[in-house]
């Protein structure tokens, strides 16, 4: 089995916290779970390999808390947690634009971007490598492309690639 787009039973949400997870990240704004009602589906939304034992969570935009508003602003980085062997990793993504040269037809991809790597923490585990970390991370972001289940129309002109 390999990673897939999907909504989050209630007893998987409890068992790794995604309310308290998302909320680590969210300090600002709607709390979980009241924020799930805003959604068509009131579920978390995750990107999963049940049969490994793995997902990918959504966290939001990282907030830069040094803007002229005195208020947690968001930035252009967004924040994934990859879920592998028990342990969380934090991963801080910025995408920008592909280099014209990797560009494809923007008739039928109209959302096109690099994902690059800010920061990752922690960097390895004591049974997987950051190599290894990071092929896991590009299969589950090659599924969840820019929005998971939420926004299947926007996965589907999306093209990417990693820069990392």
């Amino acid at each position: 089995m390999s990673f897939v787009n999907a909504y989050v039973s209630e007893e998987d949400a409890k068992k790794y916290d995604l309310d308290n997870l998302w909320n680590k990240y969210n300090p600002w704004f709607i709390h979980m779970p009241e924020v799930l009602n805003s959604f068509d589906v009131h579920q978390h939304a995750w990107c999963v390999d049940k049969e490994r034992g793995y997902w990918l969570f959504y966290c939001n935009y990282a907030r830069n808390y040094e803007g002229p508003s005195d208020r947690p602003e968001p930035t252009s980085k967004e924040v994934f947690i990859l879920h592998v062997d028990g342990q969380n990793i934090e991963f801080i993504l910025d995408s920008s634009d592909l280099d014209p040269s990797d560009s494809v037809s923007t008739d039928l991809y109209p959302i096109q971007f690099a994902w690059e790597i800010v920061s990752m923490n922690p960097s390895s585990l004591p049974t997987m490598s950051k190599a290894d970390l990071l092929t896991i991370l590009k299969e589950a972001l090659t599924v969840y492309k820019c929005s998971g289940l939420r926004n299947m129309e926007a996965n589907n002109k999306a093209f990417f690639k990693f820069n990392f």
